[in-house]
């Protein structure tokens, strides 16, 4: 038997009013992207000097190119928030194997990335600016005002 390490993730998009309804809830494949995989490569592995950080931001932008492995970061960042604490279980994929699924989640309140062009991008980061991007989704265009809450849940299984 020959295992495979493929790492995979989805996006959950919820959007939510002011009332607690959910008026959208779509899923999105995502791309991990080459510095994510170098970053899950080192942590595995270990670095000599500066230990590489652990993911700790999504953000969200309205750049619409599809997601390419070269990528560093979004197109068109908006907004940037911290991940709440990780939740971390165990799954059967279909071949049998075990995975480890980690679920990550931030919350872009009402006052928050909100702007006239809709948002059509996200990421997660090791840094509140800049650091390293481990991955990119580019979804259907979502409008975001302050009459709306978005949340992100990001699944990655290993």
């Amino acid at each position: 038997m020959q295992e495979t390490m493929d790492m995979q993730g989805r996006l959950r998009v919820l959007l939510e009013d002011r009332d607690g309804r959910t008026v959208l809830d779509r899923t999105h494949p995502n791309r991990i992207v080459k510095t994510g995989r170098q970053l899950v490569a080192q942590l595995f592995a270990g670095v000599t000097g500066t230990p590489p950080s652990k993911v700790s931001h999504m953000g969200v932008g309205t750049g619409g190119d599809a997601a390419t492995d070269d990528q560093a970061g979004l197109v068109a960042e908006r907004a940037r928030n911290p991940v709440v604490a990780p939740v971390y279980s165990e799954i059967v994929d279909g071949t049998g194997v075990k995975r480890i699924k980690v679920s990550l989640q931030t919350v872009f309140d009402f006052g928050e990335a909100n702007g006239a062009d809709p948002l059509r991008e996200a990421g997660i980061f090791t840094a509140p600016s800049a650091g390293t991007l481990y991955n990119r989704v580019v979804f259907d265009p979502v409008t975001k005002a302050n009459t709306f809450k978005l949340t992100l849940i990001w699944d990655i299984v290993f």
